[in-house]
């Protein structure tokens, strides 16, 4: 095969998706194809269904389908956690937090067998997500590494904050926003662990704490799975939501006697201000985060744009994920965004977002030896361009050929079919 014409790169690795938090095969294998033609040759699952995960690793492997290779968490929490909804869609038919791919952890937990049990399900690491304090944090890191397991956690895992997951010897961090959680005063952080209080704080993003952060995270050698392209969709919506409750609520003021001089603040955008006791005229203080997440910190598209600059120059690996996909008649996956924001937002040079599509993810699912660069002795997983990526973000997009594990996958074979629709949609 002649490819002289082209430039070769390592097979991108999508470090953050969600495949199975509703089971559901048809949609899945479209959202797999897709990503296997875009030039993905690995993703990491961030927590669904294991046993329908499971199933698509299976054919994937055997080239039953024609798809990334995949590697999928098992999910580790505390008790409250499992009110979230979408943990009773994975754990269908079963009880969430009492099964091996969904476990609720406290610090009576024996985690040898938690974490051997995480280890049947074939999940490659170990996903930990709220309500966690971090001694107990450490301790399922240290069991999860003498087992073998990388141990994946949220930036915040509240009791647990930014900096003592960064300190718990996890293998990668997910969601730079939440990074800001080490600035929060302890008092107002205090107060949302006690219910006392919820929502988003403002806070001093440049506080040496974040920076403590970074450099806890250089020391230990943790990847940043950022997910800006996630945030960013977020915000956006958060605008566009309160748009609408500003133009409902106007609306509705001028149709009132007396409206000129109305003062109510229904529909006001929580923020800073609106945790129960801070604002006594509100009549709708913000809900408490019963997964024991506590307070956030505030963030905004171009804070985390600005947090993932400073990881990057403070050393720290940044990973490409997007938790998150491009719209069904999209022909490209959400990576190819992911790849753009981090250098035209971020401002990641493109030397470093390649790495960040590649060897960075490789590092973060510890599996730096088999795959994430091209050498002698690694999965033959290469990507073919038809110009050159250290032009542009736009570049990636130029796929002529996928090659995962020596079979090979034209750009010019690929059709996007249609994606099923959701079950929780029908």
């Amino acid at each position: 095969m002649d490819a002289s014409a082209w430039f070769a790169i390592p097979g991108l690795i999508e470090s953050h998706t969600h495949l199975a938090t509703v089971a559901n095969r048809d949609r899945a294998e479209f959202l797999l194809n897709r990503q296997l033609y875009g030039g993905i040759t690995t993703a990491r699952d961030m927590a669904g269904d294991a046993r329908a995960l499971l199933d698509l690793q299976r054919a994937s492997l055997v080239k039953e389908i024609p798809a990334p290779d995949l590697h999928f968490a098992a999910l580790m929490a505390g008790p409250e956690f499992f009110t979230d909804r979408r943990t009773a869609t994975s754990a269908a038919g079963e009880t969430p937090g009492a099964v091996p791919w969904m476990q609720a952890v406290t610090p009576d937990t024996d985690l040898r067998e938690a974490v051997t049990l995480a280890r049947g399900t074939w999940a490659t690491g170990i996903k930990t997500y709220a309500a966690i304090e971090g001694d107990l944090l450490a301790a399922i890191a240290a069991e999860a590494t003498r087992q073998g397991m990388p141990v994946w956690s949220h930036v915040h895992v509240g009791p647990a904050r930014s900096l003592e997951v960064a300190r718990a010897g996890v293998r990668a961090m997910s969601h730079v926003c939440d990074i800001g959680s080490a600035a929060i005063p302890d008092d107002v952080f205090r107060e949302g662990q006690e219910g006392r209080r919820g929502g988003f704080v403002d806070v001093d993003l440049d506080h040496p704490a974040v920076d403590s952060v970074f450099a806890a995270m250089r020391q230990s050698g943790t990847v940043l799975d950022a997910t800006l392209r996630i945030t960013l969709r977020v915000t956006r919506a958060f605008a566009t939501g309160i748009d609408s409750v500003r133009a409902a609520r106007d609306s509705a003021r001028a149709l009132r006697p007396g409206a000129a001089g109305d003062s109510t603040r229904a529909g006001r955008p929580r923020d800073a201000d609106d945790s129960p006791g801070a604002r006594p005229d509100d009549p709708r203080p913000t809900p408490i985060d019963r997964r024991r997440r506590g307070v956030r910190a505030m963030c905004s598209t171009e804070d985390a744009m600005d947090l993932t600059r400073r990881a990057y120059e403070a050393g720290v690996m940044i990973a490409a994920g997007t938790d998150g996909m491009t719209p069904p008649d999209s022909v490209f996956p959400a990576l190819h965004e992911e790849i753009r924001h981090l250098h035209e937002g971020a401002g990641l040079p493109m030397m470093e977002v390649l790495k960040a599509a590649t060897y960075h993810g490789a590092v973060a699912l510890g599996l730096e030896d088999s795959i994430g660069t091209l050498e002698p002795g690694k999965h033959a997983n290469i990507v073919f361009l038809r110009g050159d990526p250290m032009a542009g973000p736009a570049i990636f997009r130029s796929v002529e050929l996928t090659v995962k594990r020596g079979t090979l996958y034209y750009r010019e074979d690929f059709g996007l079919g249609a994606m099923a629709r959701d079950p929780a949609e029908r």
